[in-house]
């Protein structure tokens, strides 16, 4: 096993000789800003949908598409997004633990499409 892999976080040395933070990620080095970033996007985008779905819903004719959301929408009310701070909770355990990063940057570019698709609508 190489030792290089067998670590979450390192150290790099930068052009400046100053050390900055990394994520190995396979055999590739990506920056832990990087993580953050997306990150504070996919909650950005979060707070972004549950606020264009409200509006997007107040405009006559238009109705929840995810069937799931519906049933909730329909049994909480006004508190429908409840179930989505869980579930961002969740991913918000999961998610830093995988060293990867195309799960976070498949949810943010998932949300990005349903954001645009609510401001579509409204």
């Amino acid at each position: 096993m190489d030792c290089e892999n067998s670590w979450p976080l390192q150290r790099a040395c930068s052009p400046r000789g100053c050390r900055i933070a990394t994520k190995i990620t396979g055999r590739k080095w990506i920056p832990a800003q990087t993580h953050w970033i997306l990150w504070l996007l996919y909650i950005g985008l979060q707070i972004a949908d549950v606020v264009t779905t409200n509006y997007s819903l107040a405009v006559p004719g238009n109705w929840e598409v995810n069937p799931i959301m519906r049933l909730f929408q329909s049994h909480l009310g006004a508190v429908w997004w409840l179930p989505k701070i869980v579930a961002v909770g969740f991913s918000a355990v999961v998610l830093p633990q995988t060293l990867r990063p195309w799960p976070i940057l498949f949810a943010v570019w998932y949300y990005v499409v349903v954001v645009s698709s609510n401001l579509a609508f409204l």
